[in-house]
């Protein structure tokens, strides 16, 4: 079965660029309190964009996710943005960290989004506490640009993943994104103290941490339950049901997420892939799991199989990795030429919920 037909398309995500100005903990680009040293540096450009977009026809909506990168830390963005804006009828979404650039930047994106999209601003506490995750970020810029670009006519949400250091400043941030003019508020439990060393050696969820240039400290999870992600208990459960991660992951049906809803993904290097889920193990640092299984698609599918600047959009997804290979792999297992990918299996199959965006790991509030 093949994944998608690129009419089925609707819904596009893109991680623009590697770059970015923060170093944050738990983002697989951070390594040691540094960018890790096999990320490479790059970004999309307009070329890049015409050759994609030109097969989407049915396309409704764009999102910058922010996978690896930030966009405001991009040469090519803002080109990029107008591109699509003026060669396309899709609503955008762009997901930012806020500590970078300055206000006239954050005034022309609110101009070029009018009725066409909004911005989802990620920050992580408040003045005191933003830092501790959002390494490297400055509170008053972030204040700065929040309000350019909402004062201008901006659409904006703010996401707060919480932690033991901020779950006691939720209320106190939502109403200060009340005074700043954001639309709506999204509370976000993380899942990421569950990670590779549970998978592949199992034990329970662990506080992480943190060594970069300027301290050192522990990341914690928030002690009030309301606020820790369904991960903690699921992967237990997980353990004391299937023995391992592995028997689990081979063993789940999978439900995936985004491909009923005409969901593709394509990263900073232009490499097409299933979700955000499936495209962020090849470049996480050292021996991974999620890296190995990568490398394998590679070694048996060529190292441009996927990649949109040697093959059309068409032809990737008429390839036969995404035209039978991979959707057949989730009746599989990880140890199969073609893997089951731990992706899949921990962020679609059916005991655990991975991601902060679905089910009980969100709540949204409007404002």
């Amino acid at each position: 079965m093949i994944y998608l037909e690129a009419p089925q398309i609707k819904y596009l995500q893109l991680d623009h660029n590697s770059t970015c100005n923060l170093r944050c903990p738990q983002c697989a680009r951070t390594y040691e309190g540094a960018t890790h040293p096999d990320l490479p540096l790059t970004e999309l450009t307009v070329e890049d964009y015409k050759w994609f977009l030109n097969d989407l026809l049915n396309l409704e909506t764009v999102m910058w996710c922010g996978n690896y990168g930030e966009i405001g830390f991009s040469e090519t963005f803002l080109d990029c943005l107008q591109y699509v804006v003026e060669n396309t009828r899709v609503k955008c979404i762009i997901t930012t960290n806020a500590s970078v650039r300055d206000e006239t930047w954050w005034k022309e994106v609110a101009k070029l989004l009018k009725g066409r999209g909004k911005v989802n601003f990620s920050i992580d506490g408040l003045e005191d506490t933003n830092k501790i995750y959002r390494v490297n970020s400055n509170w008053s810029r972030i204040v700065s640009n929040v309000k350019a670009f909402n004062t201008a006519g901006g659409r904006s949400r703010w996401d707060y993943l919480v932690f033991d250091h901020n779950e006691h400043q939720v209320d106190d941030a939502v109403e200060l994104a009340k005074q700043l003019g954001f639309e709506e508020f999204q509370i976000k439990l993380t899942n990421r103290f569950v990670n590779d060393t549970q998978y592949t050696q199992g034990g329970e969820a662990q506080a992480q941490e943190v060594k970069n240039k300027r301290s050192e400290y522990v990341l914690g999870m928030p002690k009030n339950p309301n606020f820790q992600g369904s991960g903690k208990t699921q992967n237990q459960e997980i353990i004391e049901k299937y023995g391992t991660w592995t028997n689990y992951v081979n063993t789940t049906p999978i439900k995936c997420k985004w491909q009923p809803n005409g969901q593709l993904f394509i990263d900073f290097e232009a490499r097409v892939w299933s979700c955000t889920w499936t495209a962020s193990g090849y470049h996480h640092y050292g021996d991974n799991t999620q890296k190995h299984q990568a490398q394998q698609l590679f070694d048996k599918y060529g190292k441009n199989f996927n990649s949109l600047r040697h093959h059309s959009l068409e032809d990737i997804l008429n390839n036969d990795y995404f035209g039978k290979d991979f959707c057949a792999s989730w009746q599989g297992t990880m140890d199969d030429t073609v893997p089951k990918l731990l992706a899949c299996g921990r962020t679609c199959g059916t005991d655990y919920e991975f991601s902060s965006a679905y089910g009980s790991n969100r709540k949204l509030i409007k404002l």
